[in-house]
């Protein structure tokens, strides 16, 4: 498997990366869903805070590095099967997504400084961005609350749309970020679908 990115096909360091996220992201909304509706003084919400500002901060870090990662290797380019207006689509989403998973820590880490806490990373604890500012509290964590939905939508229709690609469109869509599924020859491709087929769309891109 190539380490680098080819037109055709994602490498193993963003294939790595993509799995590590969607991990992650799916970890980090259920403890953030949970122990959102624990007071502060609970013993769950003490349990969780750590793990979800653990969690966040990963996150970033990895979307980070792998933002870079991307602008130094090529995109592998969408079927050309897909309209126009899906493809505007498809790449909208993804760049939805990146910001999403990079606003959304950063809210978190504004968030719990606002409240006057350090931020627990991997047992350090990490300094605070901004002073203790209560009066912020309530309206960074309607924005966080809102981002972090915002994202567990984006993740369901992202996870049709590339299922809709594998099992429906039959394209090698999906397949070019799992590292252990093998690529349908073009012509056997074309085959499933009917060669008579009228193009069909989707909106996944990674």
């Amino acid at each position: 498997m190539q380490i680098r990115n080819t037109r055709e096909r994602w490498g193993a360091v963003q294939q790595t990366a993509h799995w590590l996220v969607v991990i992650l992201v799916i970890a980090q909304l259920v403890v953030g869903f949970i122990f959102a509706d624990y007071p502060s003084t609970s013993p769950t919400w003490i349990e969780l805070f750590p793990v979800h500002t653990t969690l966040g901060l990963s996150i970033l870090i990895l979307m980070l590095l792998r933002l870079g990662w991307r602008g130094a290797n090529p995109v592998p380019s969408l079927p050309d099967t897909l309209p126009r207006w899906q493809q505007v689509a498809a790449r909208a989403t993804h760049w939805l997504f990146y910001l999403l998973l990079i606003l959304v820590p950063i809210g978190g880490y504004v968030l719990v400084s606002a409240g006057g806490k350090p931020i627990p990373f991997f047992g350090w604890e990490l300094p605070p961005v901004i002073p203790k500012t209560p009066s912020l509290n309530s309206p960074i964590f309607i924005l966080h609350a809102t981002g972090a939905w915002v994202v567990a939508v984006l993740i369901v229709l992202h996870a049709g749309a590339a299922l809709r690609h594998e099992w429906v469109l039959r394209d090698n869509t999906l397949r070019h970020m799992v590292p252990f599924l093998r690529e349908r020859p073009a012509s056997a491709a074309k085959s499933e679908r009917g060669a008579d087929a009228p193009p069909h769309g989707g909106t996944t891109t990674s």
